[in-house]
């Protein structure tokens, strides 16, 4: 019975310190959280652009222009007419993220042109990582009295917090007590 008792807070020293090596040396776990943001519909509307001076001047397509000297009267009107029509444009370029609206307005030379775009409304899924923290180890010395003031005793311990925040300790004071408890949170 006296060896069990000798050799009994030994056995328990090593039992703590094989498990607290074993949550030490664990990587944390990553934990996530997954949340979904909503960015607002944006429309955008820009003013319309009125061109001056064309870009590029292309020269002139002299085939049509035979054609024109070589026609009879009333082709070459119906020919003029066609070249100084007024002619509009409106294109539509959609996905399903976005809406472009390009209008454009020619007579020959491009006469006015403007774009709306619309950015449609959606949500965006965000993943983030939360890492989960490691194991505390402390260690609480501690000096007492008894309440009438005598004999002055000292306890030294280890106190371990896993990751999920529990409390386990091991302790032994000067008359060769063995201490084993966890802490229970209120």
């Amino acid at each position: 019975m006296k060896l069990v008792k000798q050799i009994l807070p030994y056995g328990i020293c090593l039992v703590f310190g094989m498990l607290l090596l074993n949550e030490c040396n664990r990587d944390p776990e990553q934990k996530t959280i997954v949340r979904t943001v909503t960015v607002p519909e944006t429309v955008t509307v820009f003013d319309t652009i009125r061109i001056q001076q064309p870009v590029i001047v292309h020269q002139v397509d002299t085939v049509v222009v035979e054609k024109f000297i070589q026609a009879n009267d009333s082709i070459k009107i119906d020919m003029y007419k066609d070249a100084v029509a007024i002619r509009e444009y409106n294109q539509v370029f959609e996905d399903s993220l976005a809406k472009i609206e390009v209008y454009s307005k020619a007579r020959g030379t491009l006469i006015e042109q403007s774009t709306n775009l619309t950015i449609f409304e959606r949500q965006i899924t965000d993943t983030v990582p939360l890492p989960k923290s490691k194991g505390n180890l402390y260690l609480v010395p501690e000096v007492g009295l008894n309440t009438k003031l005598e004999g002055l005793r000292a306890k030294a311990g280890l106190m371990y917090q896993d990751r999920n925040k529990h409390l386990y300790s091991f302790s032994i004071d000067t008359d060769g007590y063995v201490y084993v408890g966890t802490g229970i949170k209120f």
